[in-house]
């Protein structure tokens, strides 16, 4: 019988939050993952720039200093709300923690918070389109931190955890990565579903495409099963494959370019940013 306690598991693990929505089930999310991994949990809580707000740019005078005001105001009470939170998740779960505040941090300064860390829980692959935050404007950036980024929905089940898996292989280093990174996840499900399309990836698989990776993961315990799936968007494949199924996690390498002031995505990881409606592991 293979030992699933072979894995190591992480050591810490970081979850970004901000004001209000699906802030709580964010921790609680990060919280039971530290719990069941005894790691240590770190809080993240990212002030909003005033100049995000659409109306600071008309505000002038004693305008300007009651808009700075109230917004000061709004910013101190989520703080403190996002705080008790996360006080009370280290309580009810006995884990370790440690509270920080980012503010007037963007690009390589927030992604520090990351590199320091096992793993970086956020929130939606979606960040809502009516409000520009500054997480939501460094989200991609995360992925170049060189750490593996959990993007959980803020409509996910805390109590659902990752016991279908489905993850995205198509023989790249980013793909390897995230099978690497997701080790921990992998051991401990009870179905995990390497899915590969070998005619969206030009046939640098092998002689049978999957099978070594396959094989690779049952020698570490993971009950894998290999999907070999026709077509040409990987992309699409696998968010058929989690509704079908009813994945808990999808897991894939993060194709992309990144720059300090931007993030490009490759296709397949583009399609699935922009669709999936299921908690995300991805790696770069």
């Amino acid at each position: 019988m293979p030992d699933r306690g072979a894995v190591m598991l992480p050591k810490d693990l970081i979850v970004f939050i901000e004001e209000p929505q699906g802030r709580d089930a964010r921790l609680a999310h990060a919280a039971a993952l530290a719990q069941a991994w005894g790691a240590h949990l770190i809080a993240t809580f990212v002030v909003d720039r005033l100049e995000l707000d659409p109306h600071a740019g008309f505000a002038t005078g004693s305008g300007l200093a009651d808009m700075l005001k109230h917004h000061d105001l709004e910013v101190g009470e989520a703080m403190q709300q996002a705080r008790q939170a996360f006080e009370r998740e280290l309580q009810r779960r006995q884990i370790s923690g440690e509270w920080r505040v980012s503010e007037g941090e963007v690009g390589e300064a927030l992604m520090l918070h990351a590199r320091h860390a096992s793993l970086a829980v956020i929130g939606p692959s979606r960040p809502d389109p009516r409000r520009a935050t500054t997480l939501g404007l460094s989200r991609d950036l995360i992925f170049a931190s060189g750490r593996p980024t959990l993007l959980l929905p803020i409509d996910w089940p805390v109590e659902r955890s990752a016991r279908r898996i489905v993850v995205g292989w198509n023989a790249s280093r980013e793909a390897t990565r995230a099978i690497a990174d997701a080790m921990p996840f992998l051991v401990g499900a009870n179905e995990v579903h390497l899915v590969v399309v070998p005619e969206a990836n030009g046939g640098a698989y092998g002689h049978e495409p999957g099978a070594d990776m396959a094989r690779h993961l049952v020698r570490y315990g993971v009950p894998v099963v290999l999907e070999q799936c026709e077509g040409v968007d990987a992309g699409a494949v696998l968010l058929e494959r989690c509704s079908a199924l009813g994945a808990d996690l999808l897991v894939m390498g993060a194709v992309g370019r990144s720059r300090i002031s931007e993030f490009v995505f490759g296709g397949a990881t583009h399609s699935v940013l922009e669709r999936a409606a299921l908690p995300l592991l991805l790696s770069r």
